[in-house]
């Protein structure tokens, strides 16, 4: 498990490289502190996406959502509210129980020059038991890479779309 505290070195180097990118004449450009503030808070809302995967709560991992979500995967692009997304994964967590949702590396952080939006790409592992809809028990382990894309809204990051993709986890 990769926490907000084992990351903050990280952090600290990033938000620095990406703040000193953007030209003093930026009229909207923000000052590091507000850069790693907010940095910060997304991993926040990195977190508690695990935290809720762990302990089988779609409530927490929409919480941090847009109204509607945009959703691009398998070929497909959908735009789903938020109700519709808990909906939809509260019966695979019920499900599944979890050995691993794993960042492999560190979720890697990009903030606009005026701080309002971002994106955070990850890249996950994820070893998993569900039962499957006749009582047997399946086993999962599966590679993830996505990237959120998020807006400040009142002050409040949400996530308003995310592309993913997935493979066998082979390791």
């Amino acid at each position: 498990m990769i926490t907000v505290h084992r990351l903050l070195p990280f952090l600290s180097l990033a938000t620095l490289g990406c703040a000193a990118s953007v030209p003093p004449a930026n009229a909207n450009a923000r000052p590091v502190a507000g850069r790693v503030a907010d940095s910060l808070a997304l991993l926040r809302l990195h977190e508690r996406a695990r935290e809720a995967h762990l302990a089988h709560r779609a409530d927490w991992l929409v919480e941090g959502q847009a109204d509607s979500l945009i959703s691009v995967s398998r070929g497909r692009v959908s735009v789903s509210p938020r109700e519709q997304v808990r909906a939809g994964f509260q019966p695979y967590l019920d499900a599944s129980t979890f050995q691993a949702w794993d960042d492999i590396v560190p979720p890697r952080i990009r903030i606009s020059a005026d701080g309002q939006m971002a994106y955070v790409i990850v890249e996950k592992r994820v070893h998993l038991t569900s039962r499957a809809p006749n009582g047997t028990t399946e086993t999962e382990r599966t590679r993830f890479a996505w990237m959120s894309v998020y807006e400040k809204r009142d002050g409040e990051w949400r996530m308003t779309a995310i592309a993913s993709t997935d493979r066998p986890d082979l390791l």
